[in-house]
């Protein structure tokens, strides 16, 4: 185990994340209950939120890829599957004008995640 560092402002925090496929996609039905439908006024925000579930989604993949190693690919079976269900819910969100989201961050999951090109 690695020493705190000796500086007198250091905080060391230590984060519970209950980081499962479930978990992750109950939180995006949560979000988009929350916000509805995408528009102008709430695009940022609903955008914000949904890249700190991304991050999570990053997380669980770095730990499912260490456990498993593929051969092939850069990302986890599990994150991949992951992925194609959040970017599923992520298109059915009523679109009410927003211009950006969540299409460009679809496009980047399935570009990353998926291998897939853009459909727009």
């Amino acid at each position: 185990m690695q020493a705190p560092d000796g500086e007198k402002d250091n905080i060391r925090v230590y984060v519970p994340l209950d980081l499962n496929r479930k978990a992750i996609l109950r939180r995006l039905d949560w979000l988009i209950l929350r916000y509805g439908e995408v528009n102008e006024a709430n695009e940022m925000n609903f955008s914000s939120d949904v890249e700190h579930l991304i991050s999570q989604i990053e997380i669980y993949d770095q730990f499912w890829f260490i456990r498993h190693m593929p051969k092939e690919g850069e990302h986890s079976a599990e994150a991949v599957r992951l992925v194609r269900k959040f970017v599923d819910k992520l298109l059915d969100i009523p679109d009410g004008g927003a211009e950006l989201f969540p299409f460009e961050l679809v496009d980047e999951l399935r570009e990353e995640y998926l291998g897939e090109e853009s459909d727009w």
